[in-house]
């Protein structure tokens, strides 16, 4: 998907505030005895256990500098409703029966499946346009006049109360302040798939603002925002946080979309709080001059739905880490070492598409992480005018800036990950860092990656790109329980043995897969439905479907069945530094054969794209924390020798590991080596140059124009068959 429909059309307007301007506007306002939960310093203590000196250094080095002083807006509020955690409630009405969900497999306690995920009880309903008050908590005590609810204070201190439920209507909020303190939520109640909990929660045809207001929540699976079934809403000047809260005991770590409560360990991520969800059908959210934030899990997600627009402008998005255990019952009660604040800025499944301008963001895992979305990460630029645009092809609304504003993004761990569907990521002109490698290619997925318009993206060990089998299909899939194995298993030593290529991606292992890697489990973004979609088609993604898959953590996966997948990373007029491996289509353990799928990476430097670093198929292995550390301090990004390789595996290789080392996925070592699966092949053009400073193997070579590649001292290039030393190569050499 290119830039144009990312991004909409530039053009003349009004003028906006920047974040400068945001600080201002929020500064004149007053607030008077709310309880608020104001953007945390990126850097936050959290996670489980106490946090090493040596550690501690470590994140500092790697995170962001404090996002910019992102004031929480300050108002007085004429209208006070409050929920007491004592206070006796009764269902008002069934969300299933009202029409407000598209999501109709429930999504908490296993045992409530089929029960009180759609028991709903509004503070305040508003359905084809008016305030329904029988409908209501607050009853008499709001009025919503002229599609306005204003000066309105609703704190909600028991779990599954909601706190504004808009239903096919157009409903402005302005200096609204909702919080939902449910702190003992557990996820046994709440549901963030049909929006039982949130503070605001949008259905259908609604289309919903709010202005200069706070939405925070507090509690396993309580959202802030939760947008479904076409419904748009914009944030403009909003303050948007979600805490968490500890899952209780019993919960089984499942991708299952009707079980889940957190996001599946095989991601590399946990944690119990997504400050906002959409789902549905061509729902679009807008986040301009605000400050989003989350303890672990997502600062912003997308869910089994299918075209969902997420526009994210001039605003911060923060994952801020927890003191509290992710689950009772010490299930994950070991610490980890790269961050204290686990998971992701957003998702992008189901042919999502999401636009970054000017946005900081400031993570513990990944940016991105994308399983059949696209992405566009770009900078504000002062005086042009965005036309931010909606799920249905109309201009949500219409953004100039005032400033120049870059998108900066900082991660503890790695820059983005895509593991299935098909997908588009563009980095224009922005700067990413990671501490870990930028982007994560997992097998099972095709993903065109552009790099363009000076954008800085860095890594720290030196790694710009991994692909590498999907961790998934190395792990077991009970059905019976719908969830992955607890343990993660592999052969000693790096892989000398491809996978059978009739079993890589065969049509027989993947037939029930929705994500990841074909071993049985059901599709969603935070996993899979595991049972018919409420329309009685094909869920996104499974054989069928359309579009994405459903969920997040799944196996299977567009592409995963059918032979090769095919991606890319395109570096066009930027300077970038680090390397390139695909350590792809290897036998790890006896899960291997028919769950990993062969892929084809092709590397593109166009124009006065510049690249100093190794490009290389490899073989990978999973290392320890302190494995990648020794990896960091020597500088080395692959092995070529077999021997020195052998070594460090005996070390520092991961043989098994738990979930509650969950953070052990996507962490790899190299050993350059080819297998016949993991195919680079490498072009370039214009006047770009490629300098080969590290051992490189590839399997094809174009040079077009004026562009060269530059093989430094001490450094060998085999293409195909063919050895080539020092020198500098041209397209004369490669005729």
């Amino acid at each position: 998907m290119g830039k144009e429909l990312i991004m909409g059309k530039l053009s003349d307007g009004r003028s906006a505030a920047g974040l400068s301007g945001l600080a201002g506007r929020a500064s004149m306002l007053a607030l008077s005895g709310a309880l608020v939960w104001g953007l945390a310093a990126c850097a936050a203590s959290g996670g489980s256990g106490e946090t090493s000196d040596a550690d501690t250094e470590e994140k500092t080095e790697t995170s962001a500098e404090s996002p910019k002083a992102a004031v929480t807006p300050e108002f007085e509020v004429a209208t006070t409703v409050t929920v007491a955690a004592d206070q006796e409630t009764t269902s008002l009405f069934n969300a299933l029966d009202e029409g407000l969900c598209s999501w109709s497999q429930g999504g908490t306690d296993a045992s409530t499946v089929e029960g009180d995920d759609y028991a709903f009880t509004p503070v305040v309903y508003v359905r084809d346009g008016a305030y329904v008050a029988e409908k209501s908590l607050a009853a008499d005590q709001v009025s919503v006049e002229d599609g306005k609810l204003t000066s309105t204070g609703i704190t909600i201190e028991k779990e599954a109360i909601n706190g504004v439920v808009v239903k096919d209507s157009t409903l402005e909020l302005e200096n609204v302040r909702i919080e939902v303190n449910a702190a003992d939520a557990d996820g046994s109640t709440t549901c963030d798939f049909s929006g039982l909990g949130a503070a605001l929660a949008a259905y259908g045809s609604s289309d919903v603002t709010v202005r200069d207001s706070i939405l925070a929540t507090e509690g396993v699976a309580n959202l802030a925002v939760f947008s479904d079934d076409g419904a748009k809403v914009l944030l403009d000047g909003v303050t948007l946080s979600s805490k968490g809260g500890t899952l209780y005991e019993d919960y089984v770590n499942s991708p299952a979309q009707p079980l889940m409560v957190a996001p599946p360990w095989i991601l590399g991520i946990m944690g119990t709080s997504r400050g906002s969800n959409e789902m549905g059908t061509n729902s679009t959210m807008s986040v301009i001059d605000s400050a989003a934030s989350a303890s672990n899990w997502a600062v912003l997600s997308t869910d089994a739905g299918s075209n969902m627009y997420l526009n994210v402008v001039n605003s911060t998005m923060d994952l801020t880490g927890s003191d509290q255990p992710f689950q009772e019952g010490d299930v994950f009660n070991v610490e980890n070492p790269y961050t204290a604040r686990s998971g992701y800025g957003t998702y992008a499944i189901g042919d999502a598409v999401e636009t970054f301008l000017g946005t900081q963001m400031n993570v513990g895992t990944y940016a991105t992480i994308f399983t059949g979305g696209s992405a566009y990460y770009g900078n504000l630029e002062a005086g042009k005018s965005y036309e931010l645009a909606a799920a249905d092809g109309s201009t949500h609304t219409t953004y100039v800036a005032e400033e120049d504003v870059p998108t900066v993004i900082e991660s503890d761990t790695f820059g983005f990950m895509a593991h299935k569907s098909s997908n588009t990521c563009e980095i224009d002109g922005a700067t990413v860092h990671s501490a870990y490698t930028g982007f994560l290619i997992k097998s099972g997925c095709n993903i065109d990656v552009t790099v363009s318009g000076g954008a800085n993206v860095t890594a720290d060990n030196g790694i710009l790109v991994q692909a590498m089998d999907n961790d998934d299909s190395t792990t077991s899939y009970d059905n019976a329980t719908s969830a992955f194995g607890t343990t993660h298993e592999e052969y000693a030593g790096f892989p000398t043995e491809a996978v059978s290529s009739d079993a890589a991606g065969s049509d027989e292992q993947t037939a029930e897969a929705g994500e990841g890697q074909g071993n049985g489990a059901p599709s969603g973004e935070q996993g899979g439905p595991g049972g018919e979609p409420p329309s009685g088609e094909a869920p996104d993604g499974a054989p069928g479907g359309s579009g994405g898959p459903g969920g997040e953590g799944g196996p299977g996966g567009a592409g995963a069945s059918g032979g090769t997948n095919q991606s890319s990373y395109t570096i066009e007029d930027t300077a970038l530094e680090g390397s390139i491996y695909n350590g792809i289509g290897w036998k790890a353990n006896d899960l291997s054969d028919g769950n990993v799928s062969a892929m084809t990476l092709d590397v593109k430097l166009t124009g006065t794209a510049t690249l100093r670093g190794a490009i290389a198929s490899t073989s990978c292995i999973h290392v320890s924390y302190d494995g990648q550390q020794y990896l960091k301090e020597n500088g080395i990004t692959a092995f070529d020798d077999a021997s020195e390789a052998a070594k460090f595996a005996e070390t520092y290789q991961l043989t098994s590991f738990t979930k509650a080392e969950y953070f052990d996925i996507g962490q790899v070592a190299n050993l350059v080596s080819a297998n016949g699966l993991n195919d680079i092949n490498v072009s370039l053009s214009g006047s770009a140059v490629w300098t080969v400073s590290d051992t490189s193997l590839i399997a094809s070579l174009k040079i077009a124009d004026d562009a060269q590649v530059v093989v430094e001292s001490g450094v060998t290039l085999t293409v195909g068959e063919t050895a080539y030393g020092e020198g500098t190569y041209t397209a004369a050499d490669f005729a």
